[in-house]
């Protein structure tokens, strides 16, 4: 097992992991917007970013890289 630095940015987590992580980011986008959602001064925001989120997952599915398991 090799040793990563303690703070990888984007572009180090696509060198490991290229294939993992579009489905990877929207799902931690999705995640957090969950949560933003719960706040009423960021719901209308949260929302709209919910709505591009499913456009992304949509896409991301269309072009073979989500395997369309249940969501949380």
């Amino acid at each position: 097992m090799g040793h990563f630095p303690p703070a990888m940015r984007a572009a180090d987590l696509e060198t490991v992991f290229p294939i993992a992580l579009p489905p990877l980011r929207v799902a931690l986008r999705e995640r957090y917007l969950k949560v933003r959602r719960l706040d009423p001064m960021a719901l209308r925001v949260a929302v709209e970013e919910l709505a591009a989120v499913e456009r992304i997952r949509a896409r991301l599915a269309r072009q073979g890289w989500w395997n369309g398991c249940a969501r949380s």
